[in-house]
């Protein structure tokens, strides 16, 4: 297989995910209710948390969507933290920061775990996400959220290394899982142009690729 069908073989996208942070430290510090003088049962679409100052800090209640939530204020009312399940299953734990704006995220969608992380205008800039089979995967991004960099880990154990402009892959360096290793330069189309390969012999291959991205020369 050249490198160009390896590239082309790499399809996991590392997108936006749901983060968060540990609070377990926090979850178990309230006194134990008497189990003898409590109700056996509560129904309600939404349960509030107020504070001394009638200050609203948390909510309990399911959405219009359907997502049964927990979210978390601080003393100003601003959501700084929050836990989901959607209707099809998948939870999804938030950390915000001062302003509300998302900042982390970590969630199950789809089998796929996965875990993002936002700058100050809520803007995706890292990303990390783990498939069904195996295949693991980190993605960079820029101020404007286009990815740029990603290295992902196939099943096999074969790692893939991606850089790109804002629109496409413009370098990837992969090895096989054979030992090996090949380097791909694309064109602004994402098209590959050249690509330096080693063989299972140790035998290096230079070859370069026309417009259309069919081979033209290879050295030797």
């Amino acid at each position: 297989m050249t490198i160009k069908e390896r590239f082309g073989l790499v399809t996991l996208t590392l997108a936006a995910a749901f983060a968060g942070g540990s609070v377990s430290g926090h979850i178990f510090a309230a006194r134990a209710v008497d189990a003898a003088n409590a109700p056996r049962m509560i129904t309600a679409q939404k349960f509030m948390l107020v504070d001394s100052h009638g200050k609203t800090r948390g909510e309990f209640n399911v959405t219009s969507k359907g997502v049964a939530q927990i979210a978390v204020f601080d003393g100003t009312g601003t959501l700084r933290a929050g836990l989901g399940v959607g209707t099809d299953g998948a939870p999804a734990l938030g950390i915000y920061g001062h302003d509300g704006k998302p900042r982390a995220e970590v969630g199950l969608t789809n089998s796929v775990a996965r875990i993002v992380l936002f700058d100050a205008n809520a803007t995706a800039q890292a990303s990390l996400g783990v498939a069904p089979d195996g295949q693991s995967g980190l993605g960079l991004m820029d101020k404007a959220g286009n990815p740029r960099a990603s290295i992902i880990v196939q099943p096999d154990g074969s790692p893939t290394l991606r850089l790109a402009d804002a629109q496409h892959g413009r370098i990837g360096m992969d090895l096989t899982p054979d030992g090996r290793p090949g380097l791909a330069l694309l064109g602004a189309d994402g098209k590959t142009r050249a690509s330096l390969t080693v063989d299972g012999d140790g035998v290096g291959a230079l070859t370069l690729f026309d417009a259309a991205g069919n081979p033209i020369n290879s050295v030797p």
